[in-house]
């Protein structure tokens, strides 16, 4: 049977939109979105706990995912910077390309220092890894929502939930055989060419067709830009006092990353808005010289001090200079946009809280394994290799319930099974050691995860304006597990040693009962459906009706 006999839909019409050109390379670019989590995910924790690292600075390295969780505050950079030459193959290839090479020298940096001799330059190291990987991601984000028609936004993201949990399994996989004979230098090296399909998915597909004008404001106001500076030195102090704790210098970096990123092209906006020129924009270069010379020499010292004052002043000044003119209301940023729509902060509340839990799970199950005595190969095995097996499977049935229940009951059931699979891990940790334990914890935790990647991917990526594809979908990827790093990073490791395992594993399936509870609430009201951006609605098909096509 290859086709269809008057009204009866065989098996291949089923299976043939996933062979289209734009979901095939939504696997390509899962490939490469994967692996650099993996880096300095599950596969740096192995490497550290094998390296003697206390448990609670393990864990603190979760925080260089905090990378992933601020991108969204120089994506607007993706969408609106032209590269230099790069930039004649179009604005989503030539980031493809400049933002892979990036990742793929952060990562071998990475693989070739040791934690035992140096944690502070693994600390550095990952947070290159995370920044160049983070960025990476928002680019193929982009390119593949504007690739995809709404019609194919389930199929294409159960083809990248392949990919990506191909790259991360993957990269992790071959990084731990490697790593066993050639050591971790080589092994980061190999994986490095992870970041290889989707740069060639870019060149062999290339740009996307739908696309719409972007219009972006070119002025901000004095309020919202002196709340921007004024927040910065609490969050900056916080996050230092919270390094101090954990013993290592993670968190406040990702301050100076999540400011510094943005405040050249605010300034300008600020700047243009009380009616001078942009240029003085560069007068931020005082600030970062100061922020560099202090991480050399010590915030106190005279080298850090005196540009710091400079930039400090030079920017209170430009915050502080009366508009000139009113402000255009035709043009809006990306943020502002998504926060006009109705119920946005409800929706925006559950994309916080909906994988609290799985998060909090998830970034510790290495070192529940490693504290129950399972070998390098053990791991890779039944971890990684069953658990993908299991992954396969779960997108298989996602995208087929997907498709045949919807968008909404789709995400429900996926919410519903991310919860209970945290009881899996519970029940593993009381167990004991257990090959076959392992293996159906594994099973279940990544069916529900392959099943969940496609609805509540195609979710979010709906949720995306095309005028702000990388902007806006950066804001919503990020915001679903920044709650989960930071506690995992800050206290998941001291709660493990107060309450056990067995007890973690429970309060993680309990916090992630709220989620469910407000997307059901969302459903019934009728805000899932109003909430859709243009990604989800322009173009062939709608979201909303969550068919295949």
């Amino acid at each position: 049977m290859t086709g269809v006999a008057g009204d009866r839909v065989t098996w291949w019409d089923g299976i043939r939109p996933y062979f289209e050109k734009a979901p095939l390379a939504a696997f390509a670019l899962g490939i490469s979105s994967g692996f650099p989590y993996a880096m300095i995910g599950a596969t740096l924790t192995t490497r550290l706990a094998q390296s003697g690292i206390t448990k609670s600075a393990v864990t603190a390295f979760a925080l260089t995912f905090l990378a992933y969780n601020l991108k969204w505050a120089w994506a607007p950079v993706v969408d609106k910077v032209r590269i230099p030459v790069l930039g004649a193959l179009g604005p989503r290839r030539s980031w493809l390309i400049l933002t892979g090479a990036m990742v793929i020298a952060a990562v071998v940096l990475l693989g070739n220092l040791d934690p035992g001799a140096s944690l502070s330059a693994v600390v550095g190291a990952a947070i290159l890894v995370g920044l160049a990987g983070a960025t990476f991601d928002v680019v193929i984000d982009a390119y593949r929502i504007e690739l995809l028609e709404p019609r194919q936004l389930g199929i294409g993201s159960g083809m990248s939930q392949y990919g990506w949990r191909i790259g991360s399994a993957g990269a992790g996989a071959l990084a731990l055989v490697v790593a066993s004979g050639a050591g971790w230098g080589v092994a980061y090296s190999l994986c490095a060419l992870f970041a290889l399909p989707a740069i060639l998915a870019g060149l062999i597909v290339g740009e996307p067709e739908r696309k719409v004008s972007r219009e972006w404001p070119d002025r901000m106001g004095r309020k919202p830009y002196l709340i921007f500076l004024a927040a910065f030195v609490p969050l900056f102090v916080l996050g230092r006092a919270i390094d101090a704790l954990l013993s290592v210098n993670i968190l406040s970096n990702m301050v100076l990353v999540g400011y510094l990123f943005p405040l050249f092209d605010l300034t300008a906006r600020r700047a243009r808005d009380a009616g001078r020129s942009s240029h003085l924009t560069w007068l931020g270069l005082f600030t970062v010289a100061g922020i560099g010379l202090g991480l050399a020499f010590g915030w106190g010292s005279v080298e850090a001090v005196v540009p710091l004052a400079i930039g400090a002043a030079s920017l209170l000044w430009i915050g502080t200079r009366p508009p000139r003119g009113a402000v255009s209301e035709a043009k809006v940023g990306p943020l502002v946009e998504f926060f006009r729509r109705e119920g946005a902060w409800l929706i925006f509340l559950f994309i916080l809280i909906h994988k609290l839990g799985d998060t909090l799970a998830n970034l510790t199950l290495r070192l529940l394994f490693d504290d129950m005595g399972y070998t390098n190969n053990e791991i890779a095995f039944y971890d990684v290799m069953v658990g993908f097996v299991a992954l396969l499977v779960g997108i298989f049935v996602g995208g087929v319930l997907y498709a045949r229940l919807g968008m909404k009951r789709a995400v429900l059931i996926s919410l519903v099974l991310m919860a209970i699979s945290n009881l899996s891990f519970a029940a593993l940790a009381a167990s004991g050691k257990s090959t076959l334990g392992m293996a159906a914890a594994m099973g279940f935790e990544n069916f529900a995860s392959g099943f969940g990647g496609v609805a509540v991917v195609a979710y979010f990526s709906a949720l995306a304006d095309l005028r702000f594809t990388a902007a806006q979908f950066a804001l919503v990827s990020a915001g679903a597990s920044i709650i989960g790093r930071f506690l995992t990073g800050t206290t998941a490791g001291k709660m493990i040693e107060a309450m056990g395992y067995v007890n973690y594993y429970l309060l993680t399936t309990l916090i992630a009962l709220p989620g469910v509870a407000l997307f059901w609430w969302m459903s019934r009201t009728g805000l899932i459906d109003r909430s859709i951006g243009t990604a989800g609605t322009h173009g062939e098909g709608d979201a909303r009706e969550g068919t295949a096509g």
